[in-house]
């Protein structure tokens, strides 16, 4: 009877353990996998431009249109958002540079690759304009952080997490860029924030020096074909 007994004891403890195992196992798991996000900064150069020559141009004068880079390369991609919709906040209270930013959105959206909504809440991407930090190289116009998933991917690419770009007012002041010319390192700084690196073509709005480029036809190749 003792044996009996003895025995229905460790086969119940046997099983409660099982039980026990298959808990705590998937809890386990999801703490090994726990995502990983790193952080990159690229950089824009500012263009230097003749104080007699500087520009006045204002944004009504900007055109949307996509033109051609003079080559058949696509502007390269590293990274990616998961959806094709991406949320952005447009922080300040600047209208000049609001309008700025906004020139900038709306451009990236007229190439039809991805949707930019603004939202109110917890944004994507955070639009942004500053004076350059003490740290900054000389001469950089505009600077965007992307964090992404470094233990993801789609397409080859790495998973955005988050991004924050900016505008310096004070370089941009500096070198006489006009509000044109400040959208168009918006948009350039807007393109790192979608996944784009820097491109070869010197007409490519991601060329890494930034003044008088637009969005062409290479930088719409390249974001295409890293969100198809």
């Amino acid at each position: 009877m003792k044996k009996r007994s003895l025995s229905l004891l460790i086969a119940v403890a046997a099983v409660t353990l099982i039980a026990v195992l298959s808990f705590v196992s998937p809890v386990q798991t999801k703490s090994a996998t726990r995502a990983q996000i790193t952080t990159d900064v690229d950089a824009t150069e500012a263009v230097k431009h003749d104080v007699q020559a500087a520009k006045t141009v204002s944004l009504k004068s900007m055109s949307y249109a996509i033109k051609g880079s003079g080559s058949t390369a696509s502007t390269p991609a590293a990274k990616r958002w998961t959806s094709k919709t991406i949320t952005y906040k447009i922080s300040g209270s600047s209208s000049y540079y609001k309008a700025v930013w906004n020139a900038a959105v709306s451009h990236w959206n007229k190439a039809g690759v991805v949707n930019l909504v603004p939202t109110t809440g917890k944004a994507d991407i955070n639009l942004a304009t500053s004076n350059a930090p003490k740290s900054a190289a000389a001469g950089v116009v505009g600077v965007t952080y992307s964090s992404y998933y470094s233990n993801k991917s789609l397409n080859g690419l790495k998973v955005l997490a988050s991004a924050k770009s900016y505008v310096y007012r004070d370089v941009s002041t500096k070198y006489h860029y006009s509000q044109v010319e400040r959208a168009h390192v918006a948009e350039h700084e807007l393109g790192h924030a979608l996944g784009l690196e820097h491109a070869t073509p010197k007409h490519a709005i991601m060329y890494y020096a930034t003044r008088d480029q637009t969005i062409t036809t290479s930088d719409v190749k390249g974001l295409a074909q890293s969100y198809k």
